[in-house]
């Protein structure tokens, strides 16, 4: 399994994994806004600073997440999914991870989230790994969905 930055390869695949996970797994329908970031990687992450990831087995995609570029200093990681036939491997660890990298690479010094209470699991994972509680910063939209806001300081 690798985990690699965005290519031709994995076109669509965040799009399927995403709106699957978001749609049969919590029984929400995604948002225009959503749609068009998750089939447009590029415009909406990689083009403004940010980047958009993918573990593949093979060539089955099997997770995703994105980085976007908030301002000079903060940066979000979204959409985090892995397929639930990969799920309690730790690769949404591994996917978080990456994230933190990419920040320290771009030499961002914040990295947030948005998350909600039903993801147990997932909010103990970024606690875990030093998320803690944190407003908002200058240039997240916050979704109407969003219970939990997270900061990690990169160091």
């Amino acid at each position: 399994m690798t985990i690699d930055r965005y290519s031709e390869k994995n076109k669509g695949d965040f799009e399927r994994i995403w709106v699957n996970w978001l749609t049969n797994s919590m029984g929400i329908q995604p948002q225009d806004k959503d749609i068009e970031e998750v089939q447009n990687p590029v415009s909406n992450y990689i083009q403004s600073g940010g980047m958009a990831f993918y573990a593949n087995n093979g060539d089955e995609c099997i997770g995703v997440v994105s980085v976007k570029k908030l301002n000079s200093t903060d940066y979000e990681f979204c959409k985090l999914v892995v397929d639930e036939k990969a799920r309690g491997l730790g690769l949404g660890k591994k996917l978080v991870q990456k994230c933190i990298d990419y920040v320290k690479e771009v030499h961002g010094k914040n990295l947030y989230l948005q998350s909600f209470h039903k993801l147990k699991i997932a909010v103990n994972m970024y606690k875990g790994m030093g998320f803690k509680d944190s407003p908002a910063p200058k240039g997240m939209l916050v979704v109407e969905r969003t219970e939990i806001i997270m900061k990690k300081e990169i160091k």
